[in-house]
């Protein structure tokens, strides 16, 4: 099942009486639209409902559901195309009218998928009685040629006709007959967008797909119900679109690229910010200060224990003000043997733990980011550097990168250091605007064939932990200790050149 969504434009529009008539309501109301795919994958549907009184089953009076609902046919894809990859979506915009987005693959009589993995397209402008046939998306136009095995597609409306389509797409082409998207097990995949501003004009227009997520966030296969569910399921079915208040695209999606990648993806967010927007009262979306370089500030009164529902005050000592990185060439290190210079600055730094707010005596001061790579076949490296005090005592240095714990029924990512730095490149400087300083030589962070020199996604985020943070040291990417995020700043790129 797709997702749901509730009309903004309330109808008289009831149930079917018959030869395509429907019942005409009393009174108007908002109806909730569930978009779907049938069983044998081959037809998707949306339900229609709107609330009725409790009570015995009369069509448009009372339900013992409190709905009465009917299920309408959106598109039929026939016995020799199939979707699932992963879930059929739906969009309504402001005016009321509705859009559904699926992916499709055409099968052989055995269910192997025996050509690309496309994406669909349909709207509806009378509440989903009827709908406009579907046209494929063109992908050719994308920065990295056609988009193949396109997969987890997500779409969000604003104003009359305004709609995005986000979901992960790769150049990379699986072997026919096959698993489809399941069988690319050499795909680089990334996150793209398209967005049209006539959505249901006779022929509506789209943009070239635009790369989002800045590289690439996944190597290897997806797992699919048009593939079987044979493939990589490290993503989950993790990609959401939503619209922001400017009319901008905000996409939640995962990113593999790191040691753990069979099972332990980043969750990310990106936010649309220039281009064409989805309100015509915001038609251009102009958001500065999103993508910064090599450095970013962060607010203060910020850095707060938040458990169990409650928030503590302001820990000024945990709390970033400003996190940066900078080439260094100079002691203690060298143009021989250069490092990152990695300096994370505090609103009232003391290496001592607040107990009266938070009971956990490690102090952990972090900033981590991706290398993306060509070669590495998890698709790249999360390396980090961290500051850490326990319960007060003197600051020690480490680098590495990330592990992961299993929790419940899931993984969650940990951060244990594995090669401690020398006390001349771990400084740290108390009091208000406090510093902490760290030198990692980059032969301690090298990931071979990195698509660039740059450092992408760096993030600053301060924690709080029960025990050091390398207490459990990594065994093939399992091991780290659990951590409090307290504090987390604005991601950007470091770009020695800029």
């Amino acid at each position: 099942m797709g997702n749901n969504e509730v009309s903004p434009v309330a109808t008289t529009l009831g149930q079917p009486t018959g030869g395509g008539q429907y019942a005409v309501l009393p009174t108007p109301v908002k109806h909730v639209f569930v978009v779907h795919d049938d069983a044998l994958l081959n037809r998707i549907l949306i339900g229609r409902c709107f609330p009725v009184a409790f009570g015995p089953p009369i069509p448009n009076v009372s339900d013992p559901s409190g709905l009465n609902c009917v299920d309408l046919p959106v598109a039929n894809l026939g016995s020799s195309n199939k979707t699932g990859a992963n879930f059929p979506t739906m969009a309504i915009d402001k005016a009321g009218n509705l859009y559904a987005v699926w992916e499709q693959a055409p099968i052989n009589n055995s269910g192997q998928v025996i050509g690309d993995t496309v994406l669909k397209y349909s709207f509806s402008t009378d509440q989903g009685n009827t709908w406009a046939a579907p046209v494929q998306i063109q992908t050719s136009g994308s920065p990295v040629g056609t988009l193949h095995n396109n997969v987890f597609a997500w779409t969000v409306a604003g104003d009359d006709g305004r709609v995005d389509i986000a979901w992960y797409g790769t150049p990379g082409v699986a072997p026919n007959p096959s698993n489809g998207p399941d069988s690319c097990n050499s795909c680089d995949w990334s996150l793209w967008m398209v967005q049209t501003l006539n959505g249901h004009a006779a022929t509506p227009t789209f943009t070239a797909p635009i790369l989002a997520s800045e590289h690439f966030i996944h190597r290897g296969s997806m797992n699919t119900l048009i593939g079987g569910q044979n493939g990589d399921r490290t993503l989950g079915d993790f990609l959401q679109l939503r619209m922001g208040p400017n009319g901008e695209a905000e996409i939640a999606y995962a990113d593999s690229n790191n040691f753990d990648e069979p099972f332990a993806p980043h969750g990310m967010f990106v936010r649309q910010s220039g281009g064409n927007g989805l309100l015509v009262a915001h038609p251009t979306v102009n958001i500065p200060g999103l993508s910064p370089f090599n450095a970013v500030s962060d607010p203060s009164g910020d850095g707060k224990y938040e458990v169990n529902g409650l928030s503590s005050a302001n820990m000024p000592q945990i709390d970033i003000i400003n996190s940066s990185i900078r080439l260094l060439t100079t002691a203690p290190c060298s143009a021989a043997a250069p490092c990152y210079q990695v300096v994370m600055k505090l609103y009232n730094l003391s290496l001592a733990p607040t107990t009266t707010q938070d009971p956990d005596l490690d102090l952990v001061w972090l900033t981590q980011w991706f290398v993306p790579s060509t070669t590495d076949p998890n698709g790249g490296k999360n390396f980090f550097v961290y500051g850490e005090s326990f319960n007060g005592a003197p600051l020690q240095c480490f680098s590495g990168e990330n592990a992961a714990q299993a929790v419940g029924g899931g993984v969650t990512l940990t951060y244990p250091g594995i090669t401690q730095l020398p006390a001349a490149n771990c400084v740290v400087h108390t009091g208000g605007n406090g510093t902490i300083t760290i030198d990692v030589p980059l032969s301690t962070v090298n990931e071979p064939g990195a698509i660039d020199n740059r450092l992408h996604e760096v993030t600053a985020s301060t924690m709080t932990l029960q025990e050091r943070a390398n207490t459990n040291p990594p065994v093939f990417g399992i091991g780290g200790s659990l951590f409090n995020l307290i504090d987390v700043a604005q991601g950007y790129t470091f770009d020695p050149g800029h």
